[in-house]
């Protein structure tokens, strides 16, 4: 009967593998998404330079890439048969009482759902008070909501803002809801309650919401080319009028939440030429598509039986009997005809 169940148990994932299996997965993700950002993080203020700040932002597309494709098959290596009289297969021994490894790996999960939960209640929370400022009208110019983005402006906005500095205000806004980025980040805040634990998610939020505004506000200059001064100008009256609601919405994109120097210093920068706007849009696709590439490739691979194996019997044979140590079984590959009794295990 003991036999038995060490042949059945294997077919079945036992909540111990599993455990093992989403931890190893969640850590595999946060390894690709943490290198894809660390990537990000060095070369992004030299790229805005090289290729502009709209392609920038689309750049950041590696760390999703990158996460995904640890979840792609592996490779597969079929192992040499001549090597089978090598393979020593380690199975716990049953015991009685408290698994101590099982019971780990439930107090690590359940760190991990806890984190999620507490991040998850202040992003939350925060949500919820620039939603209080903006409906008593001290809040905005910013886009907000997911399933239907709306732009939110303060009461006294046609008394702040002259004509051509609310043109330029809503058309940043607009272009922000034409791409969805209230939903993107909406994503990224939801990447960062399932990878709380990695501090690079959280330095890459920071920066890539910083990359979109300047994206934006890239957009928004190559429409109007000649309001660069006016739009410096209300960009320093909106960051002066607002400045204790800084910080990121997680649903939403605020308008005076980010670094203003950074953004004067971009708008100073001359336009890119067309030509280096295309080759910029092919580097982004090829760099983002070779980051999945490389994440995938380091997964280690898979060792799987060759087709010759099936005319082998594996019978098992423990060869340590020590009840408090782990059995080990060899495996015995002496050959034997498929046809016939099968030997007793």
């Amino acid at each position: 009967m003991a036999h038995l169940s060490f042949m059945i148990l294997p077919v079945f994932d036992l909540p111990g593998d599993f455990l093992r299996s989403f931890l190893l997965s969640l850590l595999e993700m946060n390894l690709a998404g943490g290198a894809a950002i660390a990537f990000m993080l060095l070369v992004r203020k030299q790229a805005h330079a090289l290729i502009g700040a709209r392609a920038v932002y689309l750049l950041w597309a590696i760390v999703p890439v990158a996460m995904a494709a640890t979840f792609l098959p592996p490779r597969t290596v079929e192992a040499d048969p001549l090597l089978y009289d090598r393979i020593v297969v380690s199975v716990p021994a049953i015991h009685e009482g408290i698994d101590w490894a099982e019971l780990g790996l439930g107090l690590l999960i359940l760190a991990w759902v806890g984190g999620g939960i507490v991040l998850a209640g202040a992003l939350a929370k925060k949500q919820r008070m620039f939603d209080r400022e903006a409906d008593k009208g001290l809040a905005g110019p910013a886009v907000v909501g997911f399933h239907f983005p709306r732009i939110v402006t303060p009461d006294d906005f046609t008394k702040r803002f002259s004509h051509d500095e609310r043109k330029l205000i809503l058309t940043h806004e607009q272009i922000h809801i034409e791409r969805g980025d209230s939903r993107i980040n909406a994503v990224v805040a939801l990447v960062r309650c399932l990878c709380w634990f990695n501090p690079l998610v959280h330095l890459g939020a920071q920066a890539l919401s910083a990359d979109q505004e300047l994206s934006c506000d890239a957009s928004v200059v190559e429409r109007r080319p000649r309001t660069r001064r006016i739009y410096a100008e209300v960009l320093i009256k909106t960051q002066i009028a607002q400045s204790q609601l800084l910080g990121a919405l997680p649903v939403g994109c605020y308008w005076p939440a980010h670094p203003l120097k950074e953004r004067i210093a971009a708008l100073a920068m001359k336009p890119l030429p067309k030509g280096r706007h295309v080759m910029a849009s092919f580097a982004v696709v090829g760099l983002a598509l070779g980051g999945g590439v490389a994440a995938w490739a380091a997964q280690p691979e898979r060792l799987v039986a060759p087709a010759e194996a099936i005319e082998i019997f594996l019978p098992f044979h423990p060869v340590d009997e020590d009840p408090a140590q782990p059995k080990v079984y060899r495996i015995n590959t002496e050959p034997a005809p498929i046809a016939g009794e099968l030997p007793a295990l």
